[in-house]
């Protein structure tokens, strides 16, 4: 039995993670995992719950209740609390910005990683998200870290929102970027770096079929393909 092929993309935010991620998994005809989504939807469970985002104890008890899981194919990942699909509620910038202060908690963090290596244990995968090449996945095969400029990635996101009748000027939404780049960076649990053994990708000028092209060039000098 040949071992199941494992690809990790990481990278800041709007930098093309998502896209990418969706885009190689139909393409490849392999699971793709949102784990960031896992993250969105506890902080809208905890939200809704009221509760202090800070308290570690607090969000770890509405993980623990909430039922949060995930339906998971080719291409998609969808997420539900309960019955309730929130796959497009918690793309929103309120749950957006405060997720890196549930995902900063270790032990959620520790119950997520635990949840989410059950989801694709066995399966061809793409796995998108923060500490899959150390924590996840350790052992993927192709470790991809996409980068983009502080303005493309802005950009992106202002017509993600727009998209969505989400309104917000594109100077609101570069300053978010940069606060949640800064949140990301600082924190002291899976913090966004590059880690060793990755492959950068600059994403800034890239069609999204440009940057398939390339990992799938990778996928071939790698002989995985």
């Amino acid at each position: 039995m040949n071992k199941a092929l494992t690809i990790a993309i990481d990278g800041p935010v709007g930098s093309g993670k998502g896209t990418l991620s969706v885009a190689l998994s139909k393409k490849l005809g392999i699971l793709y995992l949102y784990t960031g989504g896992m993250y969105r939807a506890l902080t809208l469970a905890c939200m809704r719950e009221g509760i202090d985002l800070s308290d570690e104890k607090a969000v770890l008890e509405v993980l623990n209740k909430c039922n949060l899981h995930l339906k998971v194919s080719a291409g998609d990942t969808v997420i539900y609390l309960a019955d309730e699909d929130v796959t497009e509620t918690i793309i929103k910038p309120e749950i957006s910005n405060k997720t890196p202060l549930v995902a900063a908690h270790p032990k959620v963090r520790e119950e997520m990683v635990k949840r989410q290596k059950e989801i694709v244990e066995g399966h061809d995968a793409i796995i998108e998200g923060r500490d899959i090449a150390t924590a996840v996945a350790p052992n993927a095969e192709v470790k991809i870290f996409l980068t983009a400029s502080l303005e493309a990635r802005s950009f992106r996101r202002f017509e993600q929102f727009k998209e969505r009748g989400i309104k917000k000027t594109f100077e609101e939404v570069l300053s978010e970027t940069k606060e949640r780049d800064h949140l990301d960076e600082s924190r002291d649990i899976a913090p966004l770096e590059q880690q060793k053994g990755t492959i950068e990708i600059d994403t800034t000028a890239d069609r999204v079929d440009q940057t398939v092209a390339k990992v799938m060039d990778i996928l071939k000098e790698r002989q995985f393909i």
